[in-house]
């Protein structure tokens, strides 16, 4: 079944995406990152980049990720 993906939030950089996909994760809700500009290549050599991740989530979910972003200060 095929679902289809909405952003939901741009965040700072790749440390604040992988918190944020953990608390969606425990959340059971799926979500994947994906780099903006530079972003891969950046995270590779320097281990963080500051051109930031987008997050994404199946539209179904996006509500309920909202509010767990909500809770987490982020929106």
């Amino acid at each position: 079944m095929e679902h289809k993906v909405i952003k939901i939030f741009g965040a700072q950089d790749n440390i604040q995406a992988e918190m944020i996909l953990e608390t969606l994760g425990n959340n059971q809700i799926p979500a994947y990152k994906k780099g903006v500009g530079s972003s891969d290549i950046m995270n590779i050599y320097g281990g963080n980049s500051l051109y930031g991740e987008d997050i994404y989530v199946a539209e179904k979910d996006a509500q309920k990720a909202m509010e767990v972003l909500e809770g987490m200060g982020l929106m």
